[in-house]
C-alpha cells in the first residue's frame, strides 16, 4: 500500500496547513502561499527545481530540448494561473454570497464555462507550439508527467504529515 493510501486509511484528518499548501501547489504552481503567509523564496526555488528535474526526466528532454521547452511551458502555466485565479475568485464570490438570484447563478455558470474554454484554448495553443519544437511523443507525455508530479507531491505531503503526528 502506498504511503498516501496508508495515510488515508490510518488518519483521515490531515494537517490543514498541508492540505492548503497542497491545493495551492496544485492550482498555482509557482505562486504559492500557506495560511501563515508566503512560502520562503528558498522553498519555492526548491519546488521549482524538483519540478524541472522531474519533468525533464519524465519527458526525456535533451538539454537543447529543455532550453526551448521550459520558457514555453512557464509562459503557458502563467497564463493558465491567471485564468485559474479568476475562476477561484468568481467561485468564492458566489459561494460567499447568500441568497443569490437564479440569474446570478446562471451568469456565474456562463463565466465558469468561458474560463474553462479559455484554459482549453491556452492548452491547445501551447501544445501546438510545443509540437513545433519537440517530438509529439514528448508533448503527449506532458499531461501524464503533470499528474505524476502532483500525485508524488501529494504523497510526499501526506507522508510528511504522518511522520509529524
Amino acid at each position: 500500500m502506498s504511503c498516501y493510501m496508508q495515510k488515508i486509511t490510518d488518519d483521515k484528518n490531515l494537517d490543514m496547513k498541508n492540505i492548503i499548501l497542497l491545493l495551492l501547489l496544485l492550482a498555482g504552481g509557482g505562486s504559492m502561499a500557506v495560511a501563515q503567509g508566503k512560502l520562503t523564496e528558498e522553498k519555492r526555488k526548491e519546488f521549482e527545481a524538483q519540478k524541472v528535474a522531474f519533468f525533464t526526466q519524465e519527458l526525456d528532454l535533451s538539454p537543447s530540448e529543455a532550453a526551448v521547452f521550459w520558457p514555453l511551458y512557464n509562459e503557458m502555466r502563467k497564463k493558465r494561473r491567471e485564468i485559474e485565479g479568476q475562476m477561484r475568485k468568481g467561485a468564492n464570490e458566489v459561494n460567499k454570497a447568500s441568497a443569490l438570484a437564479e440569474e446570478k447563478y446562471a451568469e456565474a455558470i456562463g463565466k465558469k464555462l468561458a474560463w474553462e474554454d479559455e484554459l482549453q484554448k491556452i492548452k491547445k495553443e501551447y501544445y501546438q507550439r510545443m509540437t513545433g519544437i519537440l517530438p509529439a511523443s514528448k508533448v503527449w507525455r506532458l499531461g501524464e508527467a503533470e499528474r505524476k508530479f502532483q500525485r508524488q507531491l501529494f504523497e510526499k505531503l501526506c507522508c510528511n504529515s504522518a511522520v509529524k503526528k
